[in-house]
């Protein structure tokens, strides 16, 4: 090799030396992300709160605007599911006992019959939640754990400006009939629910009968009804009534927690201002 092509080699393959080791380290210092996939938004929103996002990546199954009941999983959710390094799923998710999940691998939630887009309920979600993934993933543990103060802050504080929001609306104490999914948030909000129903195919001519005298009597001032399971479901007790029909999300929608639950109080306290 002459003198003169040796000065052009040598800093060449010096060159590709130093490529290859900062290529190696760069794949030392970017492993490869945690994998965490829930079942729906509300768990998939809780867990990008509580999980950093550098380390983890969290896919969900159910779209936001439709019923665990009905849904049915696409080749693309086995998938995700399959894959995962952890499933975060409600307990009694029937959609997701369609796919074969490993044991090893799920981490199924109580809610304790408690419904989760009650900002209370909620945080007590948080709390569980974090102490899981604390637990299965102790090297982040101090960061989770400090996710989650933050994440409780601003739920308790979105709880504060809600509340008086309604208070100053007068929704307090005004008696509604809503779909029994809506229920608990409608009683957050200070309502009375005199009277619940289920999906349309559940409810009998009787039973509507019965909410029609029901809500005559009580002088209930709107029908509700969940978005997720059958947002026409009390419409025609709302006309019977002569009363404002609303629907409204029982998941995060795309916005987030926070803004579905404004959006919730918007469309409550926008119905009792007609009245």
């Amino acid at each position: 090799m002459t003198h003169r092509l040796a000065c052009m080699v040598l800093p060449v393959v010096f060159i590709l030396f130093l490529a290859g080791c900062q290529s190696g380290t760069r794949e030392k210092q970017i492993p490869d992300k945690i994998r965490v996939v829930a079942s729906d938004t509300l768990l998939s929103g809780m867990s990008e709160a509580l999980l950093p996002l550098d380390r983890f990546e969290v896919s969900v199954i159910l779209p936001p605007g439709q019923c665990p009941g009905h849904y049915d999983m696409k080749l693309s959710d086995i998938a995700l599911v399959q894959n995962a390094d952890l499933v975060v799923s409600f307990l009694g998710m029937p959609f997701m006992q369609r796919a074969e999940m490993d044991e090893n691998r799920l981490f199924s939630v109580d809610s304790k019959g408690r419904n989760w887009m009650v900002p209370d309920a909620y945080i007590v979600g948080l709390e569980a939640l974090s102490a899981k993934f604390s637990e299965l993933f102790p090297e982040s543990a101090a960061l989770i754990m400090e996710r989650k103060e933050q994440a409780t802050r601003e739920v308790a504080e979105k709880n504060a400006e809600l509340s008086e929001r309604i208070k100053s609306g007068g929704a307090g104490q005004k008696a509604v009939i809503a779909s029994s999914m809506i229920k608990e948030p409608l009683e957050w909000m200070g309502f009375r629910v005199t009277g619940e129903y289920e999906r349309t195919e559940a409810i009998s001519a009787k039973e509507i009968a019965h909410l029609v005298l029901t809500g005559k009597a009580e002088k209930v001032v709107l029908v509700a009804d969940n978005l997720q399971s059958d947002p026409d479901a009390g419409k025609g007790i709302a006309e019977a009534l002569g009363v404002a029909h609303i629907t409204l999300a029982n998941f995060p929608m795309e916005n987030g927690y926070a803004a579905t639950l404004d959006d919730n109080v918007n469309t409550v306290l926008a119905a009792v201002a007609t009245r």
